[in-house]
């Protein structure tokens, strides 16, 4: 497990700023060494990053949802953050995490992704249906073909879709992953589509937006919410393509009642 730490996440709680206790840690898992996250108490939530990202950008959101009562699991995707490449197709990506779901003793589990997280999270739920409970997606990658080349423009120019204060962080993951993670990463999601992958989705599912998106644009989740069988679509206004950093109680929220939902039917 290696050397424990105990990190603080900051968020907003109605209004408030909170803190919560996250605990990094790191397993090997199978030819994978995974650096992840965890946080709070109660149903597990394991939250999936997006292209050059790490566990990092759920800290906003960490204090809503394991305040409602979840146990909250970020990893670091092999290639990215602080886990060990290479970097892996959003299939070979989606084996890994529940290969470490399995290694944590995880039955069914909630599942939320975002950006090319999306994608792995969709892959997920759609070949274990019996073990996802609910899946969320927030502003997903998977529309290729559809402004291709505006989305690839807009990764060079963060300041379109990322907030200010947020690009340290934004800066520091994209130079950790590296040229070639990155450009894997790029070539995986300009041709992958999530349509039939949602098809074949279970499980009921949320689709959060940044109403202002200007990576990955709104009219995209309007084509992934026509594919599910089961889904809903929730815009979040005032926020572009990081709704989760941009608006952390409003998304959290969000999430936090989709997956309660679920747990009351029970």
């Amino acid at each position: 497990m290696g050397k424990r730490r105990v990190l603080t996440a900051r968020g907003p709680i109605r209004g408030t700023d909170t803190t919560r206790h996250v605990v990094p840690r790191r397993l090997r898992v199978g030819s994978h060494r995974f650096h992840y996250v965890e946080a709070g108490m109660g149903a597990p939530l394991l939250l999936i990053h997006g292209l050059g990202a790490s566990s990092r950008w759920w800290f906003p959101i960490l204090p809503e949802l394991s305040s409602a009562h979840f146990r909250l699991l970020a990893p670091d995707l092999p290639g990215f953050g602080r886990s060990p490449g290479p970097a892996l197709n959003v299939e070979h990506a989606a084996r890994s995490v529940v290969a470490l779901a399995d290694h944590l003793g995880l039955g069914q589990f909630f599942v939320c992704g975002h950006s090319m997280g999306g994608a792995i999270a969709a892959e997920i739920a759609a070949n274990h249906p019996g073990r996802i409970r609910r899946l969320v997606l927030i502003d997903s990658a998977g529309i290729p073909g559809i402004g291709a080349s505006r989305v690839l423009g807009r990764l060079v120019q963060p300041w379109s879709w990322c907030p200010g204060w947020f690009y340290r962080t934004l800066v520091g993951d994209v130079l950790r992953a590296g040229p070639k993670s990155m450009l894997r990463g790029i070539r995986e999601l300009r041709r992958h589509d999530i349509r039939p992958t949602l098809n074949r989705v279970r499980s009921k599912t949320l689709i959060i937006w940044g109403a202002n998106d200007t990576l990955t644009p709104a009219a995209h989740s309007e084509l992934m919410l026509s594919a599910l069988p089961d889904g809903r679509l929730e815009l979040v206004p005032g926020a572009r393509h990081l709704p989760m950093i941009r608006k952390p109680a409003l998304t959290g929220g969000l999430i936090a009642s989709f997956c309660r939902e679920e747990l009351k039917a029970r």
